[in-house]
């Protein structure tokens, strides 16, 4: 009779999910061979994981106490597809502070060697003022990310070998039963992650990893005239890679507040002059109200309503261009009309 997964983990029948990962890795921990654990127990214990861990065959456990087609669960020919103890992903550690995430998640597939050492790429929205997002800025955040590890200096540890489990290919081969027959599907090998190499003496404070969860400040340069939307790609900002892995990348997407005295149009700033109809009627000087300060507008005679008028060089100012401000004129007719300013009118009529 094929021994119970759910005893091989310690865990119930209704174990969440997180309950089932915390007693993989732990079991991992204990009777993983390169810490004198028993390579027996430690397959059994990567098998049931495997089958647990994932829905549908923990479903088809549950219904008929197998998932392979020739009756246990020891028909699998490998026991890949559950992630070793030196192997675990940012979500075993329950993911950053606040505003940090994988930016890309992995699938069930095998992993590429390559892909599999650079660091993840993380995210992040910041929210700027109007004036922040004009002149540009700095912004400071904690992350609680991977770093490389101190002890080993991002290694993992000493004496590289290799892998006892996939001998050196980093991947193992695993057989499900599907309605159409067994299949065999390749998956990263659990034991050294895709690696293809363990070691002799494994770092016992990133387990092999070669970084371990750590907090930093990370300073983003927000540059002048960003706009609303705008996601920003900082290479190298990321979380770093296993032992020693190159760095993933930050994403930053940029959320800009609105001004309530401005509206932006590309590199053009626009805003609003009220004057009386009277006097855009016979043109003059007013002062205007730009990002960079007060200026003299000159408002021509006839002067149409909602017509304009531009300041050259007063609008944003990003990679060596600068937009204009464009002052759109807004006619205030008057409160009254006494019968001296109906004369005049009568009076003005003529001279159209």
């Amino acid at each position: 009779m094929a021994e119970d997964l759910y005893k091989v983990l310690g865990v119930s029948k209704d174990a969440s999910e997180s309950d089932i990962k915390k007693a993989y890795r732990n079991l991992a921990k204990k009777h993983h061979p390169d810490k004198g654990g028993e390579e027996a127990k430690f397959k059994k214990i990567n098998e049931a994981y495997e089958t647990l861990s994932d829905k549908n065959k923990r479903a088809q456990y549950d219904q008929f106490g197998t998932t392979s087609s020739n009756g246990g669960a020891g028909g699998f020919s490998g026991f890949g597809g559950g992630q070793g103890f030196s192997g675990f992903s940012t979500g075993d550690f329950g993911g950053f502070e606040d505003i940090f995430s994988n930016f890309f998640g992995g699938g069930g597939r095998t992993k590429s060697r390559t892909s599999e050492s650079r660091g993840a790429d993380l995210e992040v929205e910041v929210v700027l003022t109007f004036a922040e997002a004009v002149r540009g800025t700095k912004k400071t955040f904690a992350s609680r990310n991977y770093e490389n590890c101190s002890s080993c200096n991002g290694k993992g540890g000493e004496g590289k070998k290799t892998c006892f489990t996939c001998h050196g290919t980093g991947s193992v081969s695993q057989k499900f039963q599907t309605p159409f027959g067994v299949v065999a599907q390749q998956t990263t090998c659990p034991t050294c992650n895709g690696e293809g190499s363990s070691f002799d003496k494994v770092c016992s404070k990133c387990s092999g990893e070669g970084r371990v969860e750590d907090k930093r400040k990370i300073e983003i340069e927000i540059p002048a005239g960003v706009e609303d939307g705008t996601t920003l790609r900082l290479s190298g900002k990321g979380e770093v890679g296993r032992r020693g892995g190159t760095r993933g990348d930050l994403y930053v997407h940029v959320r800009v507040e609105a001004s309530n005295k401005f509206e932006r149009r590309g590199l053009d700033l626009v805003s609003i002059l009220k004057i009386p109809v009277f006097d855009a009627i016979s043109g003059g000087t007013f002062e205007v109200e730009t990002f960079w300060g007060k200026v003299n507008l000159h408002v021509p005679e006839g002067t149409k309503d909602g017509q304009l008028l531009r300041v050259k060089g007063k609008g944003i100012k990003s990679q060596g261009r600068a937009g204009d401000h464009l002052v759109r004129v807004q006619h205030e007719m008057p409160k009254k009309i006494s019968a001296k300013l109906k004369e005049i009118l009568g009076m003005a009529k003529k001279e159209m």
